[in-house]
């Protein structure tokens, strides 16, 4: 088994052309659309430029990380979009009560409800992606319930999201906040055995519970991650905008997913990491950038990362773990 960190990267330079390509290739994109990005419109390359461009991107990449671990897994989460718009949510309504330690008790929350619906998923043998399809719906209509439908504006006292956003040497906290979780997730997978679980179950489960890995745990755990990462983008989220409203992360979900697979995680399950969840969220996040460029409506951006996400799945999937398409 390859490195629990990257074992796409590692394998591109011990494996054959194929999977050098599938390593490597993702960089190579994300470099060729920043170059084709810089000779149409030089100032996106600018030091403020790319500052903002970092922030902006936050939320996105937080999301395509959380989102990487249960596909690495072999399942699905498509509840984040859910999680992070109800946090925005959570934080204003809980912030009577919890103060300026409101989003920590959020986040807390959200990875508890994250390892339920991991915990419900393995145990009771449910699909994962109608799990988190329900779970997506039913935090979509709590956030509606508990908003009132409206818009609200940041509670100045949460101690958390005001460190988001101010910045330190000029480099935005959210950046700092995402970087720091990235080493604490990519030091839990390269130095502990649940890397290792789930790769292995992503793998193949029934090899994997062969090898006494214990399914129900390293999914629950996945899971909470995953909402725990989802949360995290949500106060990213609402630290840029200074309101939260029930649809913030509403058009997140594509997004999410498009930036996994673009990065290079099969969605099979097996393949992928930490480093191609980043490339891959930086590269959906400078799409939005490209599109912009050229002159695509916002109302036609979504067809292009439905397209995006078509050809990355075709590319990324390991066609010989599947035995029929349905």
């Amino acid at each position: 088994m390859g490195n629990a960190l990257d074992s796409t990267l590692i394998a591109a330079f011990r494996g054959s052309r194929s999977t050098m390509l599938r390593g490597l290739g993702p960089l190579l994109v994300l470099i060729a659309l920043v170059a084709i990005s810089a000779i149409i419109a030089p100032g996106v390359i600018e030091a403020d430029s790319l500052v903002s461009f970092l922030s902006d991107a936050a939320p996105i990449i937080a999301l395509v990380i959380g989102g990487t671990l249960p596909i690495l897994a072999g399942s699905i989460d498509l509840s984040v979009a859910g999680v992070a718009s109800l946090t925005g949510v959570l934080v204003v309504v809980l912030n009577p009560i919890f103060g300026p330690w409101t989003s920590i008790v959020v986040i807390l929350i959200a990875m508890t409800f994250g390892a339920t619906q991991g915990f419900l998923h393995s145990w009771l043998q449910l699909p994962s992606f109608i799990v988190t399809l329900g779970t997506l719906s039913m935090l979509s209509g709590l956030a509606l319930l508990l908003s009132n439908a409206t818009a609200e504006p940041i509670p100045d006292n949460d101690l958390f999201v005001t460190y988001l956003s101010d910045s330190t040497a000029d480099i935005p906290n959210t950046v700092i906040a995402l970087i720091v979780i990235i080493a604490v997730l990519a030091s839990l997978l390269r130095y502990l055995r649940l890397g290792r679980d789930i790769y292995a179950l992503g793998t193949g489960e029934r090899a994997a519970i062969m090898s006494a890995v214990n399914v129900v745990a390293v999914r629950t755990i996945v899971f909470a991650i995953s909402a725990g990462c989802a949360a995290v983008a949500g106060l990213f989220l609402i630290s840029i905008t200074a309101f939260s409203s029930p649809t913030l992360a509403g058009n997140l979900l594509l997004l999410s997913i498009v930036g996994v697979v673009l990065g290079g995680t099969a969605i099979s399950g097996g393949v992928g990491g930490l480093f191609p969840a980043v490339v891959g969220g930086l590269i959906t996040s400078w799409l939005r950038i490209v599109t912009v460029i050229i002159g695509v409506q916002p109302t036609a951006q979504n067809i292009v990362f439905g397209l995006t996400a078509l050809v990355a799945v075709a590319l990324t999937t390991d066609r010989s773990k599947l035995g029929i398409i349905k």
